[in-house]
């Protein structure tokens, strides 16, 4: 500390000790002053801690109107989305009904083409049996013949 300190310390130090001894009506005076003080402190305390507490629910607040606004925002959204699927599902359902009618329309054509095919097939079978009928007529021809051709050969 500098000299100049020390000096208006003890110069301090004199005087409250020179008014401490002086007279007690002073004291109660300080007293007075220093409760009013502490009452004027206090009440700037409590204001300002009014003041903070008023700003923090302002804040808190308005965060909430902030959320609120946003989940607003996100139900519009989700709005506009299902609305966009549901106009969707109902075109997807109109074309499926489309592809079952023609399903439905080619179904009796299938039908037609399968009894055809199996008809197809039947004759098929029919043609191989004719087939094998041919050949054994035309064995049996030619073995007739052969026989005949040697019962010629034999008899001249």
């Amino acid at each position: 500390m500098s000299s100049s300190s020390n000096e208006s310390l003890t110069d301090t130090n004199k005087t409250s000790a020179a008014s401490s001894s002086s007279a007690l009506p002073e004291q109660h005076k300080s007293e007075g002053t220093t409760q009013r003080l502490d009452q004027e402190h206090i009440t700037k305390l409590t204001e300002e801690a009014f003041r903070k507490l008023s700003e923090y629910t302002r804040a808190e607040l308005q965060v909430t109107i902030d959320d609120c606004q946003l989940l607003q925002t996100m139900n519009k959204s989700t709005q506009d989305k299902y609305s966009q699927m549901s106009l969707m599902s109902q075109r997807l359902m109109k074309e499926m009904s489309k592809v079952q009618n023609t399903y439905a329309d080619f179904d009796s054509f299938v039908s037609h083409i399968d009894d055809i095919h199996q008809q197809a097939v039947e004759m098929e079978e029919t043609a191989k049996a004719l087939d094998q009928y041919s050949r054994y007529l035309e064995d049996k021809v030619v073995k007739t013949h052969n026989r005949r051709q040697q019962q010629q050969k034999q008899q001249q």
